[in-house]
């Protein structure tokens, strides 16, 4: 069967000397690796109409069962070349598509996360003032929600009272741990969030799923604390021990991506607690 459908190149690898591996997202068909033969011949009807970070108008012969499918023609759609000159918003831009490759599968229906992950990208290659960092904690709290693993971080109004600054999380179940309830398994993965940690996540994850952060504004950090930064980082490292344990996903990658961003001269304690 072909199939026409738009689609974003989420990632390039080579087969042989001229010939690629391109993994793509579609909205309707999910995520999907085609073979893109003599795509590096200097003739090739492929050439230039692909690449990282492209969405592209896809034309491709579907197969029923997982594997590789066959590429027909493709012609870009939108290039986003501010990614070719903002290596950090690249590094960003990488580690985005990256994630969503490792956590998306074939044939189903991707529309959401297809939107989602369109739209930061194209924020991600415009010239405007961005916190590169926030706007990546945003898009995976949307990504935890599309996937139904949106952490609860409501604080019992009986086990955590105003005055208590640390509360306690349960990686397994997603919420805070409360003395009421169910006692946690020995050896289960817990750590301590700081309260203010949680104002930060509220206003991040509150926004609209096609509502991008603004740009030129100070960040919601910045608003909720002196030391925004140190927020940030606590949210931060929050976020990706959640997505490690929850989705299977090595930290050593997102780690190295923060750390290509980080623009910071010096390091402050964090305002989050291992267990």
């Amino acid at each position: 069967m072909i199939i026409q459908t738009p689609a974003l190149v989420l990632a390039i690898r080579p087969w042989s000397k001229t010939s690629h591996m391109v993994t793509w997202l579609t909205p309707e068909h999910g995520k999907i690796v085609t073979a893109v033969k003599g795509a590096c011949r200097p003739k090739s009807a492929f050439l230039g109409q692909y690449d990282l970070f492209y969405t592209c108008d896809l034309l491709f012969y579907r197969r029923d069962s997982e594997g590789v499918h066959a590429i027909r023609e493709c012609a870009p759609l939108a290039l986003r070349e501010g990614l070719r000159h903002q290596w950090r918003r690249a590094a960003a831009a990488s580690y985005l598509c990256d994630l969503v490759a490792r956590v998306t599968g074939g044939h189903q229906d991707a529309r959401p996360v297809f939107g989602l992950l369109g739209q930061t990208l194209d924020r991600l290659s415009a010239a405007a003032p961005l916190n590169v960092h926030e706007l990546i904690l945003w898009f995976e709290m949307q990504l935890l929600q599309h996937a139904g693993l949106m952490p609860d971080l409501t604080p019992c109004p009986e086990c955590h009272p105003p005055g208590r600054s640390w509360l306690r999380f349960s990686l397994p179940s997603g919420r805070f741990l409360c003395p009421h309830l169910a006692q946690h398994q020995t050896g289960e993965a817990t750590l301590s969030l700081h309260r203010d940690v949680l104002e930060l996540f509220a206003a991040l994850s509150q926004r609209p799923h096609d509502v991008l952060p603004p740009t030129g504004q100070p960040s919601f950090a910045s608003k909720k604390s002196e030391d925004g930064a140190n927020l940030l980082l606590g949210l931060s490292r929050f976020l990706g021990m959640f997505i490690a344990f929850h989705l299977d996903v090595p930290s050593a990658v997102r780690r190295v991506a923060l750390e290509m961003i980080d623009t910071t001269l010096r390091q402050k304690p964090v305002l989050l607690e291992n267990s």
